[in-house]
Order: C-alpha cells, then sequence, then structure tokens
C-alpha cells in the first residue's frame, strides 16, 4: 500500500482487475505471478506519483493507510472460519519522519493493532520517527533505522522477513530508547511538559481557560497573596529579635 499527500492506495492487489483480466505469461524465464506482480506495482507507483504532482502538499497521509490496512486485515479474517486465523503483520517503511498533525490518528492505529495482536514493524530510511517508535513498542514490533540505503535490502531480509518467533534467535539490534512524548491538541507539537484535560484528556502546551474538545471550562489559576508572605516573614523577624 503506498501512502502519499493526497490519499493512500494499494498497489498489489489490483481492486479494480478482476481475476479474468490477468495474463500470466513468463517473461525472461520470471515466475508468472511474480510478473504480474511486477507490472501491477509499476503501474500503479506511476498513478500515484502522477497524481501527487497535482496536489500542494507535503505531509504524508500514513496514519490513514495504516487504517486501510488494518481494515483489509479484518475483511479477510472475518471471510475465514475460526480455525483458520491469520497471523498478519505491519511493515512500515517510511523517510517522512514525524507528523505529528495525525497524532491522534496514529494512536487509535496502534492501540487497534495492540488489541487485535498485529505487531507493527517501522523501517525508518536516514530518520527518526518518535511516533513510530511508540507504536513498535506498543505492539511489540520491531524499529528499526536504516542509515545507508545500500543495506536496506539486507535489514528487510534479516530483520523484517521473520516472524516475532523467529526473532528471539536471531541476532536483533539492540532496542532504541523510544520517545513517548505527545503532541499538543492546539500547535500539533510534540511537548515534553503540558497541560492535561481532566474530562477528555486533551493536551495543550499552554494553558487554555477553554478546552477546545470537550469545551470545559477551567479556574484560571490565580497568583498567591503577597501579604501573607509578608506578615509571616515580619512574625519570623520578630520571633529572632525576641529570642
Amino acid at each position: 500500500m503506498a501512502s502519499h499527500s493526497s490519499g493512500c492506495s494499494f498497489l498489489y492487489p489490483d481492486q479494480n482487475q478482476s481475476n479474468s483480466d490477468i495474463l500470466l505469461r513468463q517473461q525472461d524465464g520470471q515466475y508468472e505471478v511474480f510478473y504480474h506482480l511486477e507490472t501491477t506495482i509499476k503501474k500503479k507507483v506511476a498513478a500515484v506519483m502522477q497524481t501527487d504532482l497535482q496536489v500542494n502538499s507535503s505531509e504524508c497521509l500514513l496514519s490513514g493507510a495504516m487504517t486501510k490496512a488494518l481494515c483489509h486485515i479484518n475483511r479477510l479474517q472475518s471471510a475465514r472460519k475460526e480455525s483458520e486465523r491469520l497471523c498478519p503483520r505491519l511493515l512500515v517503511i517510511s523517510s517522512t519522519g514525524d507528523t505529528a498533525a495525525q497524532y491522534m490518528n496514529f494512536m487509535n492505529v496502534f492501540f487497534t493493532a495492540q488489541k487485535l495482536n498485529i505487531p507493527l514493524d517501522s523501517c525508518m530510511l536516514l530518520q527518526d520517527s518518535g511516533l513510530l517508535q511508540q507504536g513498535s513498542d506498543i505492539t511489540g514490533g520491531l524499529y528499526v533505522k536504516v542509515d545507508a540505503l545500500a543495506g536496506l535490502l539486507q535489514h528487510l531480509a534479516w530483520l523484517f522477513l521473520p516472524g516475532p518467533g523467529v526473532r528471539k534467535m536471531l541476532g536483533n539490534p539492540p532496542p532504541v530508547r523510544v520517545d513517548y512524548r505527545a503532541a499538543c491538541f492546539c500547535h500539533r507539537q510534540l511537548v515534553d511538559i503540558g497541560f492535561v484535560c481532566s474530562v477528555c484528556l486533551s493536551i495543550f502546551c499552554r494553558f487554555n481557560p477553554v478546552c477546545t474538545t470537550c469545551h470545559s471550562v477551567f479556574k484560571t489559576p490565580g497568583l498567591p497573596p503577597s501579604k501573607k508572605r509578608k506578615a509571616v516573614a515580619h512574625q519570623t523577624q520578630d520571633n529572632v529579635l525576641k529570642r
């Protein structure tokens, strides 16, 4: 599945193409199904890139693609018997970094995948993503940052191709320190310390007397009285003089 600025699209299988339209033929000794997969993905990627050129947006709608993938997995599972349960996994290959504007969508995807017991693996290219670190840690997946694109195939074949049970017997890289910062609901930026609404648990980087999510009204914290401090200070001075 491809995630881009104008939406998310299935690369394979082609949902608009029926089985009768598929023409399997051998090309240079290549397996027919692999040839069909390769040609379909190339065609879809070209269509996605052509569509993206007409959209003036640089933000990747990754959370929407992950949500669509979970819905696709749920549809495939519902069509099977209880004794024929799938063992699905999600692998995200991204180079866009953090998109704090989609923070709530990411959290919904992470906890849904955790509930469905679907591990989320993250393969970041040349940069980190704090949100995907949280998702991989919550779902029990693997998070790896690839510093050189020349070693991408090795990382995919050695780390992400084996299942969670086989990975325990392999020499996986040490786990990274997960960045559990949350994104504020006002500016969509990751914050270390913020204000949390006691009603809907919305996070804000600055104090707001009215919650913009649930519209709850809070009292503004007033300044501490200064006269009492002066009185206490005078009393302590008098006690010292008396002693």
